[in-house]
């Protein structure tokens, strides 16, 4: 049996489905099971455990082939102990196999936020013994969309400067996971997932004004005045988080494009052009 953790998300959910329609035989973790019944596919189990409860995840892993860990969201220190819980308990229920999101920034001198947060799970699985696929992910296109293009009224002001980003949805990310694990042969033991066209956030901007009809210019802007702005709208920690990710951007660590997504799926991931066409005017005509 496959476990899925973060059911109750969009890539987790999406994951399920999608090896659920391959006909095999999956489970979800998720704390609430009752939102989770809700969201499951057809045919899925469903196991309840807390990331930050390692002994109930072990028990919650119980009788699991192969794990599929996608990672929670918020403190980075959590994020870190979130990933150790479940390692251990994985290890000691006798999981065969663990998939794992990661990210494209895990360099030593990234100035990301969740760079050593990801940097120690990957440390973590190579220790643990237990065999181990990562998916290091680019920026996600709904990220982008969600929190930067979306609220912007006609200026989007970012610390990113000339930096490049490869923009992947989440819907191509969960597919290029369900691959992964659907694959007999799992000897391959990284992969990266990203959009293929590297694009700045000045063409971003003008890409999201053109498809929406929204006027909307980049501006680059110091760190300083970012976390400014960010600390009066948004809690912690955002601000630091999305500040140091823009460093990172600019720093040039989100613009590779590798093919790792086409020789998965066999076909290319979505643009950020028809990502925006499908989501963003999908939205203005359910409003």
């Amino acid at each position: 049996m496959i476990l899925v953790t973060g059911a109750t998300g969009h890539v987790g959910g999406a994951v399920l489905r999608g090896l659920s329609a391959l006909g095999h035989e999956v489970a979800g973790l998720a704390r609430d099971a009752g939102a989770a019944q809700r969201r499951l596919p057809a045919g899925a189990t469903l196991r309840i455990g807390d990331y930050e409860n390692a002994a109930g995840l072990e028990k919650a892993f119980a009788g699991i082939d192969a794990l599929v860990l996608i990672s929670s969201d918020g403190d980075a220190d959590a994020i870190m102990r979130h990933h150790a819980n479940a390692i251990i308990a994985a290890r000691a229920a006798g999981v065969r196999h663990i998939t794992f999101t990661s990210i494209v920034d895990i360099g030593e001198t990234s100035p990301f936020y969740y760079a050593p947060a990801y940097r120690d799970a990957e440390r973590r699985l190579a220790a643990c013994g237990v065999p181990s696929t990562i998916l290091r992910c680019g920026l996600y296109s709904d990220f982008i969309l969600d929190t930067w293009l979306g609220p912007a009224t006609e200026e989007l002001a970012l610390p990113a400067g000339q930096g490049l980003v490869a923009p992947v949805s989440r819907d191509d990310v969960a597919a290029a996971i369900a691959a992964v694990v659907a694959k007999p042969d799992k000897s391959r033991t990284l992969y990266t997932i990203t959009g293929n066209q590297p694009l700045g956030f000045e063409a971003i901007a003008a890409l999201y004004a053109d498809v929406t009809g929204q006027p909307l210019r980049y501006r680059p802007c110091s760190p300083a005045d970012y976390l400014a702005s960010a600390s009066a709208r948004l809690e912690e920690p955002w601000p630091e988080a999305f500040a140091t990710l823009c460093a990172s951007i600019a720093e040039g660590r989100y613009a590779s494009t590798p093919s790792d997504f086409i020789t998965l799926t066999g076909k290319p991931p979505e643009s950020f052009r028809d990502f925006v066409v499908r989501v963003a005017l999908g939205m203005q005509t359910d409003g």
